[in-house]
């Protein structure tokens, strides 16, 4: 039996929003990390901080190079928007 599926919604208590964020934040790049040993990928995951004030990065390898590359690709890309989820 599978859990209920939770409503997401934003957090307003700025504590719980700070706290969620870090423990989220890790387990981002834990998964992004085990992605990108288990599939021999390569990626990068980029997350601007509340009111634009800082940038996290978790990479498997030089984030520009990897986002030259991207810019100079010639080939199709997946792309998802949270309408997709």
């Amino acid at each position: 039996m599978g859990r209920r599926k939770i409503s997401i919604q934003p957090i307003t208590d700025e504590r719980n929003r700070k706290v969620t964020f870090v423990k989220r934040k890790a387990g981002l790049f834990k998964k992004a990390h085990e992605l990108a040993v288990l599939c021999q990928v390569d990626l990068a995951v980029i997350i601007l901080g509340n009111n634009n004030s800082k940038f996290y990065e978790y990479s498997s390898v030089n984030v520009q190079d990897l986002l030259g590359d991207f810019k100079d690709s010639k080939f199709l890309h997946d792309s998802k928007t949270p309408a997709d989820y």
